[in-house]
């Protein structure tokens, strides 16, 4: 009888390997030295599936106080090797690669997700993207961004499976880089406005929160002193941070795999209905739907996001000052379902 092909997907029986998943990704890692300590069930996913073999780096053991090398670089697993160890260690130089492959696990594999309860779901979706924030602001490469693409489309999902998912979203604290939780902030309150005011295509709610991950990515090329400064910008300064807008389309323009609306949306969330936004002053009949979305929630996210230099508003303050200091910049129709989302009037 011929072998039953092996499911593509964790089976329940595999939970050390799932929390061993989970351990990388949320980085509850231990260190010594230059290397990073890693389960042995890690690979327990990988021995078993072949469409996602382990990353081809050096395994290493501690015998005896010392590190000795278990597996070379780019040779395979040995399963009854690796049998004898519930530890092994890895280069710290390694860690991202083993994260990524960990995020692509989690992510890509059939059920996975679905069989946890939606807290840790969110949790597991929330900081794989936060950590593919920080790559792609440390590399805008087409595999980054392909890797965001995947990202938002899990937080698509979660929140068409189970609408209450955003306020579970909302709850959660984080002390991540403002930037970063920023970012992924942003991506997930203009997928939940968007349905909220009837958009329903997936793949439309997909371009929306590509768009709001990638907002900022511009910002990539703007001198860190600047972004990070706690006062007033100075003429100059302000000159150079109002061009990210700019600078991120020139990023994402060539890519293909990044629809037209979502790349047209990183260029214009800093437009406003009064034609005094930036970069090339358009009016609110100029502004697409998806750009108004991104701008909104982006400004809703950064009022309601800790920084350095300013503590987060509460949800109410935040829709209040909107509705003081800024209508007459943002879509009335807009903000008055952002409003309702958040379960009240200002």
């Amino acid at each position: 009888m011929a072998d039953k092909k092996k499911p593509d997907f964790l089976l329940p029986t595999d939970c050390d390997c799932q929390q061993a998943l989970e351990a990388v990704i949320a980085g509850r890692l231990y260190g010594h030295g230059l290397y990073i300590r890693i389960p042995r069930s890690l690979f327990d996913y990988s021995i078993r599936s072949k469409n996602y073999p382990f990353p081809a780096i050096s395994l290493y053991v501690f015998e005896n106080e010392k590190i000795r090398l278990l597996r070379p670089e780019r040779e395979l697993v040995d399963e009854n090797i690796l049998n004898n160890y519930e530890m092994v260690w890895i280069k710290e130089e390694d860690l991202p690669i083993i994260r990524k492959y960990s995020e692509e696990v989690l992510l890509a594999t059939k059920g996975t997700l679905k069989t946890l309860p939606t807290t840790k779901r969110i949790e597991i979706i929330r900081r794989s993207a936060i950590a593919v924030v920080e790559d792609l602001f440390v590399k805008p490469t087409a595999e980054n961004l392909d890797r965001s693409k995947k990202i938002v489309g899990s937080f698509v999902q979660l929140i068409m499976q189970d609408p209450r998912a955003y306020l579970m979203l909302a709850q959660l604290s984080s002390h991540d880089h403002y930037t970063l939780q920023h970012s992924v902030g942003t991506a997930v309150n203009s997928i939940i406005l968007a349905k909220k005011i009837g958009i329903a295509n997936e793949q439309d709610l997909n371009n929306i929160g590509l768009a709001g991950l990638l907002h900022d990515i511009g910002k990539v090329t703007i001198k860190s002193e600047i972004i990070n400064k706690k006062g007033p910008l100075s003429e100059s300064e302000w000159a150079e941070m109002i061009l990210h807008p700019l600078k991120g389309f020139e990023i994402v323009k060539d890519n293909p795999g990044i629809a037209e609306r979502s790349k047209r949306a990183i260029l214009e969330h800093h437009e406003d209905k009064e034609g005094t936004g930036y970069p090339n002053r358009l009016k609110q009949e100029q502004i697409d739907l998806f750009s108004n979305i991104v701008g909104l929630c982006d400004v809703f996210n950064a009022l309601t996001t800790d920084r350095s230099y300013s503590k987060a508003r509460t949800v109410f303050d935040a829709l209040e000052l909107i509705r003081d200091k800024m209508h007459h910049k943002v879509d009335a129709d807009l903000f008055a379902q952002l409003v309702l989302i958040y379960g009240g009037k200002v």
